[in-house]
């Protein structure tokens, strides 16, 4: 029973989009969140892997939109002229479908 509980609660913390290792999630002087895969050299200090755990207290909605969005910076990455994606993409990123407002 304590296995399934703690697969629970790391289920919960990890964010469940596949990602490569090069997409980062910083903060920037706004306070805004920001996803993408070249850190400015003034936020390399705070910057963390999209996937790392979001902080403690980020409610279930917002956690739907930081993995969509995560989700969106690496597809990001294949995007080509003209708006399409190459076909890895699909391999190493994780489409999601976009969350509701959170209200």
């Amino acid at each position: 029973m304590k296995s399934a509980a703690l697969a629970l609660a790391v289920a919960l913390v990890v964010p469940s989009v596949a990602l490569p290792a090069d997409v980062f999630r910083w903060t920037d002087e706004y306070g805004r969140v920001v996803y993408g895969t070249e850190v400015p050299p003034e936020h390399r200090a705070n910057a963390v892997p999209a996937n790392a755990p979001l902080p403690h207290g980020t409610s279930a909605c917002e956690a739907r939109w930081h993995r969509y969005i995560a989700s969106a910076a690496c597809f990001d990455q294949y995007r080509v002229v003209g708006g399409g994606l190459k076909p890895e993409a699909y391999q190493r990123c994780t489409e999601l479908p976009q969350p509701d407002p959170c209200t």
